[in-house]
């Protein structure tokens, strides 16, 4: 793979340790963001553009193909950024599932 392909984890087989979901965000909409549904996931833009708005009030613009984590500083909304609808893909580790020599899930991280 080059440096410049985009990641993408549609019509692509996953793994059986994994745990996919398609997220569909129509044009103008939002969704508010809880840490905990987010939690060890890894976000790949799909479609659109991502507007990610944090607590503390600054954005950040993500475009298809890019690879996010929804973690710090912590986001409070995401929302499609075009007048396209936007698609996302998580994947996170199926429970009690996890690498040789690692924890299913990281430890908690301290406050």
């Amino acid at each position: 793979m080059s440096d410049d392909a985009e990641v993408s984890f549609l019509a692509r087989p996953g793994a059986s340790n994994l745990r996919r979901r398609t997220i569909l965000v129509p044009p103008g909409e939002t969704l508010d963001v809880h840490r905990s549904d987010w939690a060890d996931t890894l976000v790949v833009v799909e479609v659109g553009e991502l507007d990610v708005e944090c607590h503390d009030g600054t954005h950040a613009r993500f475009a298809t193909g890019a690879v996010l984590v929804l973690d710090l500083p912590e986001p409070r909304r995401l929302r499609a950024a075009t007048d396209a609808p936007l698609v996302l893909s998580a994947v996170t580790r199926r429970r009690g599932t996890s690498r040789p020599g690692l924890p299913a899930h990281p430890p908690p991280r301290p406050q």
